[in-house]
């Protein structure tokens, strides 16, 4: 919910909204992960009737939205009544309107074309973070057996050391904190989490105390004092699991920079593992692109395999002049638009250093 919204939920606004103001604007049907444009819609009796060309897909709750500018207008419905001619009655509950500032405008593609083939820039060496958590998971005996040979490879003093990978994890609080820092922490002595003044400076360490630490009861059942975690990275970008190193004693800085080379070691290992992590070689045509985002298009709706809203993924951006970029990207959007063609704007968290500067570049030159 953004802190600035305003929440409407008198029938009497609600109608006028959706009488008055959403006629004039494109309107689109938000089920689970795809944005769906509406091809007409009525409201009469505190009820919408809405036509979309995709029949059988609608849920039972969905969210009615269009943009005006910079200004999101949003309602979430229910289902009342699903006709034979794609039409669908829904029940709306609210209206929700905030404002949403572009961080920058959007270059578009010269000579853009969705045939990847005539296409001067796409994407490709595409791999989700829900897509290595199902390769994991079909094979799981592979990954165990993998885990039983690196552990045999280390062996550390008075430390426990655990590798976990996202096929193992439900709610896991540590992966939430990876898969929004990417980075490693440790803290030498657990007694922190209770010092206020330490929490206030340290706002991993806050995290810690008050998601990470609470979670695992095991921390205090063993008397732990110190923990190193360090995220597994495919092409040291997208998290796929961590390792956990906890000890009765203070850990060291030594003893941290060894548990982060191990970590790049198996992060490594599992990303040349084209058996469990293989990315696909499809190619999806970019149409515009900035600093921060790009948005991709494609016909084929075999391609939205990989797209789920707000999942991490990486691919490489083909550019020109046989230039790349692999980059680490969330997707913030997935839209279906004119023609049957499929929109995903994609939000760039990372690129690597070469690719950044071929990025860039590029980007100057539009």
């Amino acid at each position: 919910m953004n802190h600035n919204a305003d929440k409407i939920t008198d029938r009497n606004a609600i109608k006028e909204i959706f009488e008055e103001r959403l006629p004039l604007l494109e309107v689109f049907v938000k089920i689970k992960d795809v944005s769906l444009p509406v091809e007409s819609f009525k409201y009469e009796n505190d009820c919408v009737t809405i036509s979309i060309h995709q029949h059988g897909i609608v849920t039972d709750n969905v969210i009615i939205y269009a943009r005006n500018n910079e200004t999101i207008i949003a309602s979430h419905a229910s289902l009342k009544m699903k006709k034979d001619d794609n039409t669908y009655v829904f029940e709306p509950s609210d209206v929700i309107i905030f404002d949403v500032n572009r961080k920058e405008e959007r270059c578009i593609v010269e000579n853009r074309n969705i045939n990847t083939a005539t296409a001067p820039i796409y994407i490709s060496n595409i791999i989700s973070d829900f897509l290595i958590n199902e390769s994991f998971t079909a094979s799981r005996k592979r990954v165990d057996f993998i885990k039983e040979v690196i552990m045999e490879k280390i062996s550390l003093d008075n430390i426990l050391i655990k590798i976990t990978l996202l096929n193992e994890l439900h709610n896991d609080e540590r992966m939430k904190f990876f898969m929004t820092e990417r980075k490693s922490y440790f803290f030498k002595n657990l007694k922190d989490v209770s010092d206020s003044e330490k929490l206030k400076t340290d706002p991993d360490l806050k995290r810690y105390a008050l998601s990470i630490y609470p979670s695992d009861p095991t921390l205090e059942d063993m008397k732990i004092i110190s923990e190193i975690s360090v995220p597994l990275l495919y092409k040291f970008m997208l998290p796929f699991g961590y390792i956990k190193a906890v000890s009765k004693s203070e850990l060291t800085d030594n003893d941290f920079t060894v548990i982060r080379k191990f970590g790049m070691s198996v992060s490594t290992l599992f990303t040349n593992d084209k058996s469990l992590i293989k990315n696909s070689d499809e190619k999806i045509t970019v149409i515009d692109l900035s600093n921060h985002g790009l948005g991709i298009v494609f016909k084929d709706k075999r391609m939205i395999k990989h797209f789920k809203d707000n999942c991490l993924i990486v691919f490489t951006v083909f550019l020109p002049e046989e230039k790349q970029a692999t980059m680490l990207c969330v997707v913030r959007n997935i839209s279906l638009i004119r023609n049957f063609i499929y929109r995903v704007g994609c939000e760039i968290l990372n690129i690597e250093s070469i690719g950044e500067v071929n990025y860039s570049e590029y980007l100057e030159r539009l």
